[in-house]
């Protein structure tokens, strides 16, 4: 009887879990996916929208390292945070929008980070698989997000997505206070500094592909709206493009969700992925017409899908000092955008502006390279 408790509270838990994840997939990429409404209510440059993302990101920086205590209730309070800063957005003037931001991604972060946190702790034997399967869902709500939220914004208005996406996550506060699986042990005494002490155990050149992953992911992500409509495409066609990136994202993760070819690709994941994002970034800078942006757009997500989850679960498997991951993948998500928004607005041409991710990509590269080999001089 016990044993069957046990099974449904387990079921319960992954339901919440889950639908809080994939919330955050469409969290994350609401700046980016809404950007051109964002830019036209707030008469923002380009400047600005990547200080705006600059400091999102900074925001889900902060949060990740506040995931602390238990984590059913750390994941209520970033639900909750998230609430208030989706409602602050709605309501912010042209100044407050950067701080309601800054809240919006704090939320986000510590949502995010306590969620794959418990996850890892509840399915240590198959953490590979299930970061994947985590980061599939995450990719799902980030799938759903063009269509949901540019219609939603064409049809009604900004107001009444950002309202809906805050009443969405009220309820999963509420249910994560009341039925979310407690029996986690509490990660209070895991503070920022001893967090942060564990850096040393970590593989560096590992470390490193992390803000590169969620960076590149983050850029293109956040400007590749506005960079299909100026591009001359219309809102179907926006609309496509970005689908089509988030659903070669989320297509990769659902293949890397599968155990045996979570374990069995890692290598190839690491010698190939980042050349493949590169030839992706250099079609849509170069092409950003038809077939061509789509197709660009969808090999890049395909190959930069299956990055971050598995960085994410070979840094965990060293413990706990796996969590600077988060602090080192909110890095990346807050610089990238920024630079490509200032190189963008300095040269006013976007393509340019995307030229950040696509060095990073080719960056990325030459680390998984470098750190393939040592791992073989180490054998």
């Amino acid at each position: 009887m016990a044993a069957v408790t046990g099974l449904k509270t387990g079921r319960v838990t992954d339901v919440i879990v889950y639908a809080a994840f994939a919330g955050t997939g469409t969290g994350v990429v609401l700046p980016g996916t809404l950007l051109s409404v964002l830019l036209a209510r707030w008469a923002l440059s380009d400047q600005q929208a990547g200080l705006l993302f600059f400091l999102f990101f900074v925001g889900s920086s902060i949060g990740a390292l506040l995931s602390r205590g238990r984590l059913s209730k750390s994941i209520a309070r970033g639900c909750l945070c998230i609430a208030a800063g989706v409602v602050a957005l709605a309501l912010a003037s042209r100044m407050e929008v950067f701080l309601a931001m800054t809240l919006f991604g704090g939320g986000l972060g510590v949502t995010m980070t306590s969620v794959s946190l418990l996850q890892s702790r509840r399915r240590p034997l198959e953490r590979t698989a299930e970061m994947a399967r985590l980061n599939m869902i995450w990719a799902f709500g980030a799938f759903l997000s063009p269509t949901l939220l540019l219609r939603g914004a064409a049809h009604w208005s900004l107001q009444a997505v950002l309202y809906g996406v805050a009443i969405y996550f009220i309820a999963l506060a509420l249910l994560a206070i009341f039925l979310l699986d407690s029996g986690e042990s509490s990660t209070t005494g895991q503070g920022i500094p001893s967090r942060l002490s564990g850096i040393r155990a970590l593989p560096l050149l590992l470390l490193v592909l992390v803000p590169l992953a969620t960076g590149i992911e983050s850029s293109v992500g956040g400007w590749l709206e506005a960079y299909s409509k100026r591009s001359g495409l219309l809102l179907g066609a926006t609309i496509s493009t970005v689908t089509c990136f988030w659903a070669g994202l989320l297509l990769s993760r659902l293949i890397q969700s599968q155990r045996s070819l979570a374990v069995s690709t890692q290598q190839l994941v690491l010698r190939v992925s980042p050349w493949l994002m590169s030839v992706g970034l250099f079609v849509v800078i170069v092409r950003p017409q038809g077939w061509f942006i789509l197709s660009g757009a969808l090999l890049l997500g395909l190959a930069i899908g299956p990055v971050y989850p598995l960085v994410l679960s070979l840094l965990l498997g060293y413990g706990e000092a796996g969590n600077v991951m988060f602090l080192a993948g909110g890095i990346g998500s807050s610089a990238l955008p920024l630079l490509t928004g200032l190189v963008s607005g300095g040269t006013k041409s976007l393509a340019a502006g995307l030229s950040v991710p696509l060095a990073g990509s080719v960056v990325m590269g030459l680390c998984a390279v470098a750190y393939r080999r040592q791992r073989g001089v180490e054998a």
